[in-house]
């Protein structure tokens, strides 16, 4: 089903290459080097290292784990910007982390390996010469750039529409708090929504899609404060024992007259990614989480309660 990766498969590769698209940028070695890692019997680099990895001072050592963020840059300065080994192979990125080429020759018609797919559509490649692992074989269709949708992700948050969050409290600016009082804090309503942003990149469509998951407010006094959801408004005539699940006390004063302090909030957001079309075998990812920037702050003023003795 499979033979030797020959010197027409690393063409090949290289010609596939030259039309990769990869939007990271970073610091990193210009070329993923292969030797003096050890290399098998088809000629294969078996580095698991992560190509342009920043805390990798040593490209070529065969015991680097590659426990690394697999997310990371590419091969800055390289042709395009693409990552390719001394043996032409490609790197491709999560969840196969590997050096990527067309097999040599393609599977018969009838192989598993096509997944449905036609043959004259396209071509199987993998990063593993065995094909011992399924995870690491997939479908490119004829023409297709590879990409790494990962990469492609990591570029949309740049320019996701995330919310500024404004923040509100009460008492409200143009009134005053005491120590030991607990103050309402909430960001709009309108300003707590999911957030999406797509890109279609040479045949493959990368959804970016961020839930908001808490709010974390920096209460001014350099203590800072943390909200699951937006918190609740507080409407004028509500009782004073009314919930809310997100408040903040002032415990001291810093000036005796009395504090001022801005409040600003900032809306944290859990992000993943999915891809449709030709993903090189990559269907979704997890980028962990965003804050986003503040928007527009607020004021509060803390006075001490004075006791009267009569």
């Amino acid at each position: 089903m499979f033979a030797r990766v020959s010197a027409a498969a690393a063409a090949a590769a290289l010609v596939v290459a030259s039309t990769v698209v990869l939007l990271a940028t970073g610091s990193g070695p210009a070329w993923a080097d292969c030797p003096p890692d050890p290399v098998d019997e088809w000629g294969v680099c078996l580095s698991d290292t992560i190509p342009g990895d920043p805390g990798d001072t040593d490209p070529g050592d065969p015991g680097d784990s590659g426990d690394t963020d697999p997310t990371g840059p590419a091969c800055p300065g390289a042709p395009n910007g693409v990552c390719v080994n001394d043996y032409g192979f490609v790197w491709i990125g999560p969840p196969h982390n590997c050096y990527g080429f067309p097999l040599d020759p393609q599977p018969g018609p009838d192989s598993p390996l096509w997944q449905g797919h036609d043959p004259a559509e396209g071509a199987i490649w993998s990063c593993d010469p065995t094909v011992s692992v399924p995870g690491n074989v997939w479908f490119v269709p004829n023409g297709a750039a590879v990409i790494d949708p990962g990469q492609v992700a990591q570029q949309l948050v740049e320019g996701a529409p995330f919310e500024l969050a404004n923040a509100h409290m009460a008492p409200p600016p143009t009134y005053h708090t005491y120590i030991n009082y607990l103050n309402w804090m909430w960001v709009q309503q309108d300003q707590w929504h999911d957030v999406s942003v797509s890109l279609t990149v040479a045949g493959a469509t990368v959804t970016l899609t961020a839930t908001p998951s808490y709010t974390s407010w920096d209460m001014g006094n350099g203590e800072t404060a943390s909200c699951v959801g937006p918190g609740r408004e507080w409407v004028k005539g509500m009782p004073e024992d009314a919930p809310t699940n997100c408040s903040y006390a002032y415990d001291e004063m810093k000036d005796p007259e009395g504090d001022k302090w801005t409040v600003s909030a900032r809306i944290n957001y859990s992000v993943g990614w999915t891809c449709t079309g030709n993903c090189g075998g990559q269907t979704s990812g997890d980028l962990g989480d965003v804050t986003a920037l503040t928007g527009n702050s607020t004021s509060i003023t803390v006075y001490q309660r004075q006791t009267v003795v009569r």
